[in-house]
């Protein structure tokens, strides 16, 4: 007799550890969901934080000076970013007024380290370094009197790359 109710006492204390261990399966996978679900949303926010950035600056008739501060928070970003990849902006001139297009330095270097634009881009420090030098040139080029033109191209929820072109207004082109 003694023996079945050593017997049951033990059987109970498996079937109670069982028990807990199942309880603790159930919290640790709900708190899981939750944790991947918060983790999503920082990612999210993570990138409305890389995007601010650049998006004060989009859209038309953006004043010479504004897109010389753009090129200069691009330098800093990208230079902040080091071989992190996909994580390069690219800035692209069209018809700005003594810049070469036809050659564009910009889309070598942009290319050279942006993997959205070749996939064997990298952004390492010498490729952040030649394309801090020939971003530098085109802010010489821009004009503080003109109005610019700044959109930009975005791949996974990410601004990957800049155009800045000289905007013409149809209201002074119309007479």
């Amino acid at each position: 007799m003694e023996n079945a109710s050593k017997a049951l006492l033990i059987a109970g204390a498996i079937l109670i550890c069982i028990l807990l261990i199942a309880i603790g399966m159930y919290i640790y996978n709900s708190a899981q969901s939750t944790i991947q679900t918060a983790a999503g949303q920082m990612g999210q926010q993570d990138k409305e934080m890389y995007n601010s950035m650049i998006k004060k600056y989009l859209g038309n008739s953006k004043k010479g000076s504004d897109v010389k501060q753009m090129i200069e928070d691009v330098i800093s970003q990208t230079s902040q970013y080091v071989n992190e990849s996909g994580k390069f902006i690219s800035i692209h001139a069209l018809n700005i007024s003594g810049f070469a297009t036809t050659t564009d330095p910009l889309e070598a270097v942009g290319k050279a380290a942006n993997v959205y634009e070749d996939k064997s881009g990298e952004n390492t420090q010498d490729n952040i370094d030649a394309a801090r030098t020939e971003y530098r040139k085109l802010k010489q080029k821009i004009s503080a009197g003109r109005n610019y033109k700044v959109e930009e191209q975005e791949k996974d929820g990410i601004i990957y790359s800049v155009t800045v072109s000289e905007y013409e207004s149809s209201a002074t082109t119309n007479p």
